[in-house]
C-alpha cells in the first residue's frame, strides 16, 4: 500500500515532469524556425521552456466577413449584453474573493475538491468533468467564444490577422482569433481605430456568446430533457464495512441492485424478504456492468445515520456516521416511524442504549430539544436494510429530480448551486459530484414520452446539453474577472478610464486607471493563489 501511495503522489509527478521536459526538447527546433512560421506554426514558451504550439491559418477569414454583414444587429446584441458582462464581473469577483476569505479564515484540509488539478476545467485532468462530454463542450465553448470576437472585430472594422488553435502535447487546449492589436488597442505612435465603446463590445462578444449558448443549452436541459425523465424504483448499496463478508464478496458503495434470487427488487421491503436464508444471490449493476454476487448474512431493518452533530450526545458516545440503528433499549426500531415513536417517549437527561446492525451498542445520554423531548444529535438519511456488512437504501431518485427541477426557479441561490453542482453533487445522493446521467444513475431513471424510443441514448443528449451549458457558463464567468489578460481585465480598464475621464484630464485618467487595474489584477491573482495554496496550510488559522 505504501508503494502505491508513493506512485500516486511523488513518482507520477516526476514522470509527468520528465515527460513535459522531453516534450519541450522536441519543440526546441521549432522555436525559431522560419519555415514553420511560414506554415503558421509557432511555439509558446514559459521562460526558456517551449510548451505549446500555436497553429494559425487565414482560411475562414472570409467566413468571418460574411457572418459580420448584419453589422447593426451585432452591435445591438453586443451593446445589450455589456450590462450582463459587468454584472457577471461583479458577481464572480465577489465569489472569488469570498472563497479566498473563507480559506484564509479556515484553511480546508487537502481533498479532491481543492486539488490543483481540479481548479482547471480540462477534461481528463479535472476528475469531476467527464472526458468525452467535457472535451466536446470545451471545444464548443472555445469556438463560439473566439468566433464572436472575430465577428465583432470585423463589425467594428478591426482587421483579423488569423485564427487557429493552441495545443499542449497533442491536445487542443484553446482556440483563438487574432485581431490586429494596433487596430484594437493602438500604440504610442498610432491610436486605435476604434473607440472605447466599440472595443468593449468586441471584448465582451466572447463572454456574451458563451452566456447565450449556455442559456439555450440549459433551457433545453431543464425543460424538455428533464421533463421526459422518470424515476425507476431501485435499491442501492450505500456503504460497505471494511473486512466484512460483503466486502470480501466484492460489494462496493454505489452498486444498483437489480434482483435477489432471480426476483426483481425495487424496494427495501422486497430486499428484506429476500435476505432470510443466510446467503442470497444478488445481481447488481456497477460501472455499466452487471455482476452476480453472493451476500452472506440475514437482513436487518433500521435507519441510517447520515451525520453526527459536533458536540452532540451521539458524538460524545462515539456513535459513527453511516451506522444502522436497529434497536433502542432493546426495542426494535424497524424504520423512521418506529424511531420517531420511541424518541417521543424519551426525556432530556435520560441514557438510552442504541444498538447498531454491526453488533455494537452505544450508551447515549440525551440532551433537550425545544419541545422537551430527548435529543441524540444525528442526521438521518432514511430507512435502511443491513446484511453482511452492506447497507442498502432505496435510491432517492424522485427527490433528486425535484432538486434539479427547482434550480431554474431558485434565483441567485439556484444559479450559484448550479455552478457547484458538478463538484458538490446533491447532498445525500451524489456527494462526490454530479457527472451527468451516466453510470448507475442511468439504472434509476428512464426516458418517457418523445424520448422513450431513444432508450439509453437519450442520456447522451442530456449529458451533452448539461456540459455544453455548464462549461460555457463557467468559462464566460471566469473570463469576466477584471484581470488582464482576461477579457474582463481589458473591459474593466476601459470602463474605469471612461469614468475617470469625466472628472479629470485624459493623462490623469490613464495614470489612475493603470493603478486601479494593477491593484485589482493583483487582488484577483492573489485570491486564486490562495485558493490553490490554502488547503496545504490547513493547520494554520487566524
Amino acid at each position: 500500500m505504501d508503494l502505491t501511495l508513493q506512485l500516486t503522489t511523488v513518482d507520477w509527478l516526476l514522470i509527468a515532469a520528465a515527460f513535459i521536459g522531453l516534450y519541450s526538447i522536441v519543440l526546441l527546433p521549432l522555436q525559431n524556425s522560419e519555415r514553420w512560421k511560414k506554415l503558421g506554426i509557432t511555439v509558446w514558451c514559459l521562460g526558456p521552456f517551449p510548451l505549446a504550439l500555436f497553429l494559425r491559418t487565414t482560411r475562414g477569414l472570409a467566413l468571418l466577413d460574411k457572418l459580420s454583414r448584419p453589422k447593426r444587429l451585432w452591435r445591438i446584441v453586443a451593446s445589450a449584453g455589456v450590462p450582463l458582462v459587468i454584472l457577471s464581473m461583479s458577481y464572480f469577483l465577489a465569489i472569488v474573493l469570498l472563497i479566498a476569505y473563507v480559506m484564509v479564515r479556515e484553511p480546508p484540509e487537502p481533498s479532491s475538491y481543492n486539488a490543483p488539478r481540479n481548479i482547471l476545467l480540462i477534461p481528463g485532468l479535472n476528475e469531476y468533468i467527464p472526458f468525452v462530454w467535457g472535451w466536446i463542450a470545451l471545444l464548443v465553448t472555445m469556438v463560439v467564444h473566439e468566433f464572436a470576437h472575430g465577428i465583432l472585430s470585423r463589425v467594428e472594422g478591426v482587421r483579423v490577422k488569423s485564427m487557429g488553435i493552441v495545443t499542449f502535447l497533442i491536445a487542443p487546449v484553446a482556440a483563438f482569433v487574432e485581431p490586429d492589436e494596433e487596430d484594437l488597442f493602438g500604440t504610442k505612435d498610432k491610436p486605435a481605430i476604434v473607440g472605447k465603446a466599440a472595443r468593449i463590445r468586441i471584448l465582451s462578444a466572447g463572454v456574451i456568446s458563451n452566456f447565450l449558448v449556455a442559456a439555450v443549452a440549459m433551457l433545453l436541459f431543464f425543460g424538455p430533457v428533464i421533463g421526459t425523465i422518470s424515476p425507476v424504483d431501485r435499491v442501492i448499496s450505500v456503504d460497505v464495512q471494511g473486512g466484512s463478508p460483503g466486502q470480501a464478496a466484492g460489494f462496493e458503495a454505489g452498486m444498483v441492485l437489480l434482483n435477489a434470487g432471480g426476483v426483481e427488487i425495487g424496494s427495501l421491503d422486497g430486499l428484506f424478504s429476500s435476505l432470510k436464508s443466510g446467503t442470497t444471490d444478488l445481481k447488481v449493476l456497477y460501472n455499466g456492468q452487471e455482476q452476480d454476487l453472493q451476500l452472506a448474512g440475514v437482513g436487518m431493518r433500521g435507519i441510517m445515520v447520515a451525520s453526527v452533530f459536533g458536540g452532540s450526545p451521539a458524538e460524545n458516545a462515539s456513535l459513527p456516521a453511516k451506522s444502522i440503528i436497529t434497536k433502542i433499549d432493546d426495542v426494535q426500531i424497524g424504520g423512521l416511524e418506529g424511531f420517531r415513536n420511541y424518541m417521543n417517549t424519551t426525556r432530556p437527561g435520560q441514557t438510552i442504549a442504541i444498538a447498531t446492525a454491526d453488533g455494537r451498542t452505544y450508551q447515549v445520554k440525551l440532551t433537550s430539544k425545544s419541545d422537551g423531548i430527548g435529543f441524540i444529535g444525528i442526521g438521518i438519511s432514511g430507512n435502511a436494510v443491513y446484511a453482511g456488512g452492506v447497507s442498502f437504501q432505496e435510491a432517492p431518485s424522485r427527490q433528486f429530480l425535484q432538486v434539479l427541477k427547482a434550480i431554474p426557479t431558485s434565483g441567485l441561490q439556484g444559479f450559484t448551486y448550479l455552478l457547484g453542482l458538478p463538484f458538490a453533487g446533491i447532498s445525500g445522493f451524489t456527494e462526490k459530484g454530479f457527472p451527468g446521467f451516466s453510470g448507475w444513475l442511468t439504472a434509476i431513471y428512464e426516458p418517457t414520452g418523445w424520448a422513450e424510443p431513444l432508450g439509453l441514448k437519450f442520456f447522451w443528449i442530456a449529458n451533452l446539453l448539461l456540459w455544453i451549458g455548464w462549461i460555457n457558463l463557467y468559462a464566460g464567468l471566469f473570463n469576466c474577472l477584471p484581470a488582464v489578460p482576461l477579457d474582463g481585465g481589458h473591459i474593466f480598464r476601459d470602463l474605469v478610464q471612461m469614468a475617470f475621464e469625466r472628472v479629470v484630464s485624459v493623462r490623469d485618467a490613464e495614470r489612475l486607471t493603470r493603478t486601479v487595474v494593477a491593484l485589482l489584477a493583483w487582488l484577483v491573482l492573489t485570491s486564486l493563489v490562495i485558493t490553490l495554496v490554502a488547503p496545504f496550510t490547513h493547520w494554520i488559522s487566524i
